[in-house]
């Protein structure tokens, strides 16, 4: 016999929003946050991007570029012409307008099973422009940024995973 029927459904209402937290071992447990936890502290140079917070395959493809424009800067400086211009990935490339953005704020988080998207919508003061651009995330032992889906068609590329994969393609010596 239920005494308290209105206790039972705040019993089982925080057990479903504990379940639905898949806490991670960083102890992120939303999209959202996860999302948060990138883009506060991220100043808008990839190369000291916090790579933890992204998922493994795009962690490599963002070391992968950082390698390659060392390289690139080395072949080039011992080669025949030392002064021309290495490969260097340029512009911002977690948002998508090369020229970075000054805010933004976040949308919400659409959960499908171990994938989620966020909408965080972006603003450039200089350039009096707002867009808004769809994070992709992957649920493997907490939440990671695993793409950034552009939406306003200023970089030339679809998305983040795009423009890592163009320059990571290019030969490393110009």
């Amino acid at each position: 016999m239920i005494r308290n029927p209105g206790l039972l459904a705040l019993s089982a209402a925080s057990l479903f929003a504990l379940a639905a937290c898949q806490t991670g071992p960083d102890g992120i447990t939303s999209p959202k946050a996860a999302v948060q936890g990138f883009y506060g502290p991220y100043k808008g140079d990839f190369r000291v991007a916090d790579t933890a917070r992204l998922s493994p395959g795009l962690a490599a493809e963002v070391e992968r570029a950082k390698a390659n424009e060392v390289e690139s800067a080395a072949l080039t400086k011992a080669g025949p012409n030392p002064t021309d211009k290495p490969n260097i990935l340029e512009g911002e490339i977690f948002a998508g307008l090369n020229e970075g953005y000054t805010s933004y704020s976040l949308g919400p988080a659409r959960i499908l099973g171990d994938q989620a998207f966020v909408a965080v919508t972006f603003a450039n003061k200089g350039y009096k422009t707002r867009w808004t651009d769809d994070v992709k995330l992957v649920n493997a032992n907490g939440w990671k940024i695993d793409n950034v889906q552009y939406t306003g068609g200023w970089t030339g590329q679809t998305s983040l995973r795009d423009t890592l994969r163009q320059f990571n393609t290019l030969p490393v010596a110009p």
